[in-house]
């Protein structure tokens, strides 16, 4: 009664209307601007985050911007006028996406003046998922503090005993995670934990615009358990303690469909609650219509939509980590949008002796740098099934969260260190960082090595008191504002005033 209860509660404040077209007929359509929003008391009514997300900032000391400012509601109206539905919207590119009818031409919406372009919204290809492997466990292990049963090894190679064994657990942390589905979730006892303690606070399926996301898929489940899970004597994840959301973003109702535009709505509504790591175990490649399709030159970190908009999550604040890609013995080879983010956290696999597999995806980027950043075991690594059973599972799918659950144990321990500082010490802390390839990037990263007061820092040693933001670096004028001119002030608890300044 209790997890009937929870599902109930597992509601994010979004909604999105039903899709009555076929998927064939979807497109992006980019605005040039926000010019709706004239005064500042618009621009203060249409913020989009709340006031965890406006603390995490001002925690990290990042301002806010147009970016996190509604699209206009001017723009949508005339767009539902034209008789097309929208689905998702994008306040960071500053775009839309809609279903048309068949027969309508697109080029009449250039007539508006507020209408930049537009551009189909692409899918992927059928893509051949890598077998579960199951097999009797040779060995297990326990820490002084855990009972790790056979996953002792996936969290012990990147030093994560040692954090757990500390006390970081990821307590404070909120992770989203973005994946296909998450079949019994809401029913497996080795998420017990996490729902006895409302530690799965929000979900929302982004394909089928619902609030449930336990059907359609036990990737994600596998996914989440690698973080989330406890099962002593047999799984316990690398942040048992964390906070999670659960955002179906992948459609495999064919295991054909994959829309980039539903990661970028999941991504721009983790940023509007505050989340602080999107673990992201996707990627984006070939597409039906060759037309579509990425080439490796676009793996580049700017050409791409989702890209683009993983770089913009992290510039907001949150730490996005993202599978390499299973393709390394395949056509395609390298790595997949958006793991070729400038700002994204590639994880690749390597299996328990720390050697690359074949499968995982190779770097560089198109534009030459270090991609997969690191590395996490991928090969045979211990997940849950949707059946309540333990197995071994392969693919950069689980080597990702593996590592997300221990960057959140790592945050913990340092609260007050922004996205970067997170994502550059788990670079600095790998085997490899003198001496980088193309198969493990900087290496194995070694948590435990960061975990020390010398190695890291606060970089902000200000009162975390109510403090505020102003409004005024909305619209480019100065922090300080000029004679007489009205600001609005937002504060970290979420608290407006208005204010005049006189001289």
């Amino acid at each position: 009664m209790k997890k009937i209860l929870l599902l109930l509660l597992c509601l994010p404040l979004i909604g999105f209307g039903q899709n009555p077209f076929s998927n064939s007929d979807s497109w992006w359509i980019f605005f040039n601007n926000k010019d709706c929003y004239k005064e500042t008391n618009d621009i203060v009514l249409n913020i989009a985050l709340s006031p965890k997300a406006i603390k995490n900032r001002r925690i990290q000391a990042i301002n806010l911007d147009n970016r996190d400012i509604k699209i206009c509601q001017s723009y949508l109206n005339v767009l539902k006028e034209e008789g097309l539905v929208i689905k998702n919207q994008s306040r960071w590119l500053n775009a839309v996406s809609i279903y048309k009818p068949k027969k309508f031409n697109l080029r009449k919406l250039l007539k508006y003046d507020f209408i930049s372009h537009y551009k189909p919204v692409k899918r992927l290809t059928n893509a051949k998922n890598n077998k579960l492997i199951t097999t009797d466990f040779l060995s297990t292990h326990k820490s002084s503090s855990l009972s790790y049963g056979p996953s002792f090894n996936q969290i012990d190679m990147l030093g994560g005993v040692d954090l757990h064994n500390q006390g970081y657990l990821g307590d404070g942390i909120t992770i989203a995670v973005f994946d296909a589905g998450f079949s019994n979730v809401n029913t497996l006892p080795i998420f017990d934990s996490l729902w006895i303690h409302n530690r799965i606070s929000s979900c929302y399926d982004f394909v089928d615009n619902t609030s449930n996301v336990f059907h359609s898929s036990s990737h994600g489940t596998k996914v989440l358990s690698t973080m989330g899970g406890f099962m002593k004597d047999s799984l316990i994840g690398t942040a048992p303690h964390a906070t999670y959301m659960l955002f179906r973003t992948e459609d495999t109702g064919s295991e054909t469909i994959v829309e980039e535009d539903n990661w970028v709505a999941a991504a721009e509504y983790a940023d509007s609650v505050g989340v602080h790591i999107i673990n992201s175990s996707l990627g984006y490649t070939i597409y039906d219509d060759s037309l579509d399709s990425h080439s490796y030159s676009d793996m580049d970190g700017n050409t791409t939509i989702i890209t683009n908009a993983a770089d913009l999550a992290a510039s907001r604040g949150i730490l996005v980590i993202n599978s390499a890609g299973n393709s390394g013995n395949n056509d395609w080879h390298y790595i997949g949008a958006p793991a070729d983010g400038d700002s994204v956290l590639a994880i690749g696999a390597v299996d328990a002796q720390g050697n690359s597999v074949l499968f995982s995806s190779r770097g560089p980027s198109f534009d030459g740098r270090v991609k997969p950043n690191v590395c996490a075991l991928g090969y045979l690594a211990v997940v849950a099934a949707s059946d309540s059973t333990i197995e071994l599972a392969n693919g950069t799918s689980f080597s990702s969260p593996i590592l997300s659950g221990l960057a959140a144990c790592l945050w913990q321990y340092n609260i007050t260190a922004n996205n970067m500082q997170i994502f550059s010490l788990i670079e600095q802390s790998a085997h490899l960082f003198s001496n980088p390839n193309d198969s493990l990037g900087f290496g194995i990263p070694n948590f435990s090595n960061i975990i020390n007061p010398l190695l890291i820092s606060s970089p902000i040693n200000k009162s975390l008191n109510r403090r505020l933001i102003y409004v005024s670096d909305f619209l480019g004028r100065k922090t300080k504002g000029a004679k007489n001119e009205p600001l609005i002030y937002i504060y970290d608890d979420g608290t407006v005033e208005k204010r005049i300044i006189i001289e």
